[in-house]
């Protein structure tokens, strides 16, 4: 035994390679050449010594010396760093391993031809048909698959499954069809290789490489490759075949993204279109991309619908939230703050460019109004419900009015500011349009969050405290409860009549705001069927109008309305309301 290591030590990259392209060129020494390279590199990374011209040479001069184990002894180490010869190399070896009959050496040929693929190796369909249509390589391939199946340890590292060779052939032919613009092709390959291959991870990778594929520019600018491509892959589709599904929608997503990051609108709304028709559920999706894969499903679906928004495309905009309930997060897959940042900025757009009935539920869904979200402050959205309650009672469609009403009562419930003249206004088309039952529970909303602090009636007391501020249609319902809060009184009261008072309350500087309050109120009494006799009796110490209320005409108006009056006026029924 020889004391000396004969291998270059670490960091001798140098000398390591100016030996090998030196013992490459005689035959004697071309073993040893194999020695140097494999010895080194085994224990020490390629530097800025390494020769790939040389690292090549030397594969190609073991071949031409037939010493098919050196080969293999260089593939092992070069391998480990991604270093791989061309296809060329590789299907002479194929070549030669078939024509000398080697058949000891398939097993770890075929290894080897995974590990190139992995790494980048790009084959052609002349190395691909070699293989497959050789039954020396076949028959070994099974053989392979078989034992690996029964559990032998020392095959624990030949490929798992018997398609690796077609999956491989796919992937050729993938590129292929990229090159030739042949998405239809490409779909059709596509399919095949998803429906049969059991490699997951090589079919995530080749679906990546098509997502690439798809978003490279192709002569025809007009038509958009992945319509044409989801096409194919889903003509005759399994409907159960959720691995196609998916890997399509991850391709959908991938490419999503990336127009949207680029402001490619038309290009990348074209691309939501065509997932929607498969109705892919984002919350289930992920990117294909690295630096994408992380993106939660709430900014998928914000993305989806505004690349319709930006291409004008509102409705499909708002069908895309609807179709995933507004989603916004999970425990499994929450949402960044940015991503509701974002959201927030789509629906608020969103919000000016659809019908007035659509809007009030896309502000409603804005997030953090209807689950709290700690990061988020929902009184920030004040301004735009009152623009749209603004909107609302502004047109001259009195059809819009249950949305101001509706509007209105979701604002209530949320503790969201109304404006003071907007609730009144509200009130009182809701009262003149006929609307009663609307306008009784917007004011009874409204008293009991503390909007109407002036207006007083306790059970009882037979006193009722209106400001001069009031509405007619206000001054009615103020009236209604009124009535029904003193029921037990005016209908018990066969011996002694009652005396119901009502008092206008000084709230306006100028006096005649205040006298006109008071025609208001005794107009607002005829409008209650039936009617309400109020007659004006004097002025209290406060220089305040004070008026009576007749207990016969209350009396005849409790007779027809008591049972939904009590219903929506009596303490208990408020307090079930506010709890």
């Amino acid at each position: 035994m020889c004391r000396f290591l004969h291998l270059p030590r670490e960091g001798d990259e140098k000398m390591c390679v100016d030996t090998v392209a030196r013992f490459s060129n005689h035959l004697a020494s071309l073993q040893r050449a194999g020695a140097v390279f494999a010895g080194y590199y085994q224990s020490s990374p390629p530097g800025e010594y390494f020769s790939r011209p040389v690292y090549l040479s030397l594969l190609w001069a073991l071949l031409k010396a037939g010493m098919v184990s050196s080969i293999f002894s260089v593939l092992r180490v070069s391998l480990v760093y991604n270093l791989v010869p061309g296809h060329d190399f590789l299907l002479a070896l194929f070549s030669y391993v078939r024509d000398k009959a080697l058949v000891g050496f398939i097993p770890e040929l075929l290894q080897h031809t995974i590990k190139m693929v992995s790494s980048g190796l790009e084959l052609n369909l002349d190395c691909i048909e070699n293989v497959k249509n050789t039954p020396m390589f076949q028959q070994t391939a099974h053989q392979i698959s078989h034992a690996a199946s029964l559990g032998s340890k020392n095959l624990s590292a030949c490929p798992p499954n018997p398609d690796f060779l077609n999956l491989v052939h796919g992937n050729v032919e993938i590129q292929l069809c990229a090159k030739q613009e042949d998405w239809r092709r490409m779909g059709e390959v596509y399919r095949s290789i998803c429906q049969l291959s059991q490699h997951p991870i090589h079919v995530e990778r080749i679906t990546g490489q098509i997502a690439i594929a798809l978003l490279a520019e192709n002569k025809n600018k007009v038509a958009l490759p992945f319509a044409a491509f989801v096409e194919s892959v889903c003509k005759n589709e399994d409907k159960d075949d959720s691995v196609v599904r998916s890997f399509v929608g991850r391709i959908g997503v991938s490419l999503m993204l990336r127009y949207h990051k680029n402001h490619h609108w038309h290009k990348g709304c074209k691309v939501v279109q065509v997932l929607s028709s498969l109705k892919m559920d984002y919350v289930t999706l992920k990117s294909l991309f690295g630096n994408e894969d992380g993106a939660s499903p709430c900014f998928l679906i914000t993305v989806a619908a505004e690349l319709f928004l930006m291409s004008g495309m509102a409705e499909a905009a708002l069908n895309t939230f609807r179709e995933h309930g507004w989603f916004l997060g999970s425990w499994a897959r929450p949402s960044k703050p940015a991503d509701l940042e974002s959201r927030t900025n789509v629906q608020i757009q969103l919000a000016r460019k659809i019908s007035i009935r659509d809007t009030l539920e896309v502000l409603c869904n804005l997030p953090g109004v209807k689950e709290p979200i700690d990061s988020i402050d929902i009184s920030r959205y004040a301004p735009h419900f009152t623009s749209h309650l603004q909107m609302c009672l502004e047109t001259e469609r009195h059809t819009f009015l249950p949305v101001a009403s509706d509007t209105v009562e979701f604002m209530l419930s949320k503790g969201l500011a109304v404006d003071p003249l907007l609730l009144q206004t509200t009130i009182e088309k809701l009262g003149r349009q006929n609307h009663w039952l609307r306008a009784r529970e917007v004011f009874k909303h409204s008293l009991s969050v503390g909007y109407y602090p002036e207006v007083s009636a306790e059970p009882g007391l037979m006193e009722l405290t209106v400001p001069c501020s009031l509405g007619e249609v206000e001054l009615v319902l103020s009236l209604e409860m009124f009535v029904a809060l003193n029921a037990s009184v005016i209908l018990l009261s066969d011996t002694v009549t009652p005396t119901l008072s009502i008092t206008l309350k000084r709230t306006l500087n100028s006096e005649v705001d205040y006298i006109s309050a008071g025609t208001r109120l005794l107009l607002a009494s005829s409008l209650p069927q039936p009617k309400l006799d109020v007659h004006y009796t004097n002025v209290n110490v406060s220089q305040e109008q004070v008026f009576r209320l007749d207990v016969a005409s209350a009396r005849r108006w409790l007779h027809r309305n008591h049972l939904w009056a009590s219903e929506l006026w009596t303490p208990r029924a408020r307090c079930l309301d506010q709890n």
